[in-house]
């Protein structure tokens, strides 16, 4: 992971020299000893996280396409009321993601696409508001779940 942090902080610096160098070394261990500190990252965390990068970036791409569309929803709600189903409602669920990282993931998807917000996440529920209940019915379905249990299943198969 050090390696990584430090390339990334050479290629955004834009320039090399001594001070560039020892800076970016001294940033990039104490991110490194952060991570493997606080997240429990083992020494060879670093390696996932690059066989994870492609779905990571599937999976962004995928997260800004709902955005859009439920900002479109959204919208549409504000500017036509009477389309708008029901008030708001609380939505509890299980998820099967085992990893807590992924669960954080969903909650945070949910909670960054308009219309959701993620209230709850203990364990394997989630509790989710919802703007109305067209929103409230594409919780338990939505298409998030599916790609976060593939980057599980990429890691342990």
């Amino acid at each position: 992971m050090f390696f990584l942090l430090f390339l990334i902080w050479l290629v955004l610096n834009g320039r090399v020299d001594l001070e560039v160098v020892l800076t970016g070394a001294a940033v990039s261990a104490a991110l490194t000893w952060l991570a493997r500190v606080v997240l429990h990252l083992p020494p060879w965390g670093g390696l996932r996280l690059i066989r994870r990068l492609p779905r990571v970036f599937l999976y962004l791409f995928y997260l800004f396409g709902q955005v859009v569309v439920s900002n479109l929803q959204v919208m549409e709600r504000i500017l036509f009321p009477h389309k708008r189903k029901g008030g708001g409602r609380l939505v509890w669920f299980r998820t099967d993601l085992k990893e807590e990282g992924t669960r954080l993931t969903l909650a945070n998807s949910i909670t960054l696409t308009p219309g959701t917000v993620t209230v709850s996440l203990k364990g394997d529920r989630l509790c989710v508001h919802a703007l109305d209940e067209e929103f409230a019915d594409g919780i338990k379905d939505n298409g998030f779940a599916p790609r976060l249990e593939r980057w599980e299943e990429g890691d342990h198969g």
